[in-house]
């Protein structure tokens, strides 16, 4: 867990109220780009109809083609892959929506609202109430002023 990588620092940030140090603590960028890559791929990827024109049809009596029903769907996943690394302008989207959206959601509301859940849990586990802006009731993410926005436009 985060806490026990370092329980010493923590303790120390919960006893000076650091929350932002807390904070910058837990945050590991690189575990959180992982995240927003494989968001956005696996809806690139299920949120997509199959290639199923390219798989092999199977006639009444006809021995089972596993092979080539595996390949065709594997090749159904490569090309979904290979689209959801684009840039944004390059895309050429046929799914059922746009994954660039997928992944602003996963960065501008999950991994911020899990971040605040742990600030707080941490503040508590260090024997310490979180500060205000960690209660439970007043999240540092205006859930509503994003949703009332355009995820689109904080997107680079």
């Amino acid at each position: 867990s985060k806490y026990r990588s370092d329980p010493e620092q923590y303790q120390k940030l919960v006893d000076a109220g650091d929350a932002d140090g807390v904070m910058a603590l837990l945050t590991n960028s690189e575990v959180e780009a992982r995240l927003l890559t494989r968001a956005r791929l696996k809806a690139t990827t299920y949120g997509r109809e199959p290639l199923l024109s390219s798989l092999p049809t199977l006639q009444a009596g006809e021995e089972d083609d596993s092979t080539s029903i595996i390949a065709a769907a594997a090749a159904s996943a490569v090309v979904a892959a290979v689209e959801a690394m684009k840039k944004d302008d390059e895309r050429d989207l046929k799914g059922k929506m746009d994954p660039a959206i997928i992944e602003a959601i996963y960065r501008e509301l999950i991994i911020p609202m899990t971040k605040d859940v742990e600030v707080a849990y941490l503040f508590l586990r260090c024997g310490r109430e979180p500060p205000e802006e960690y209660q439970s009731d007043r999240m540092s993410v205006d859930v509503t002023e994003l949703c009332t926005g355009n995820l689109e436009c904080e997107m680079d």
